[in-house]
């Protein structure tokens, strides 16, 4: 009768740390591209108005008006005696839904003063269930222009949103932001703009 030989004798065979160093290349890797991420994000610019020297400042303002999303008509001529900021937008820009919380606090603000700027926007290269979603999710309450055709984007020289102007009580452009303004930048142009008006 034979007999199985029996196993050399020698040292166990360690397990393999391949895992273990894969694992923990895999943490270096994923932090490395964290701090990549954190360090692009901190050097992107962030959106913030800019006050710029429209060709349109200094000017009459084009004349505009059409219906709105809520049904009515809305003409820049109704304005006429009182500070008013046209603000074009649209729903699908960032930036826009960045700064419609603040138009909305501005607008309120002004509300409450007897002598208070108005706010009109107009709709840019948008569709109206678009947009009328878009100022009831933010609670505007100031009249949006619908501008099918861009006519009256065109008129002010917009090319993209959103982009903000003043007009004083005489209808003249006295100030324009382009980008998502602050609620104190358009307080603050406002103020301004009151002083040189006397």
């Amino acid at each position: 009768m034979s007999t199985l030989a029996a196993p050399p004798e020698g040292p166990a065979p360690t397990p393999s740390r391949r895992p273990r160093h894969t694992a923990r290349w895999v943490a270096v890797g994923v932090a490395a591209i964290l701090v990549v991420v954190a360090i692009v994000a901190a050097l992107q610019p962030s959106y913030q108005a800019a006050q710029v020297a429209s060709p349109l400042v200094g000017q009459r303002a084009p004349a505009f008006s059409g219906p709105d999303l809520d049904g009515g008509h809305v003409s820049l001529a109704d304005y006429r005696g009182r500070f008013v900021y046209v603000n074009f937008f649209a729903s699908w820009c960032t930036p826009c839904q960045q700064e419609e919380p603040n138009l909305v606090d501005f607008a309120f603000q002004q509300g409450r003063q007897p002598s208070g700027a108005a706010l009109v926007s107009v709709v840019f290269n948008d569709s109206t269930s678009a947009a009328a979603h878009f100022v009831s999710q933010w609670g505007a309450r100031w009249p949006a222009v619908l501008d099918h055709g861009g006519t009256i984007a065109n008129a002010y020289g917009v090319g993209s949103t959103p982009i903000t102007f003043l007009v004083d009580p005489q209808g003249t452009v006295v100030g324009a932001f382009d980008g998502p303004v602050q609620t104190s930048q358009l307080t603050t142009m406002l103020a301004e703009a009151r002083r040189a008006h006397g």
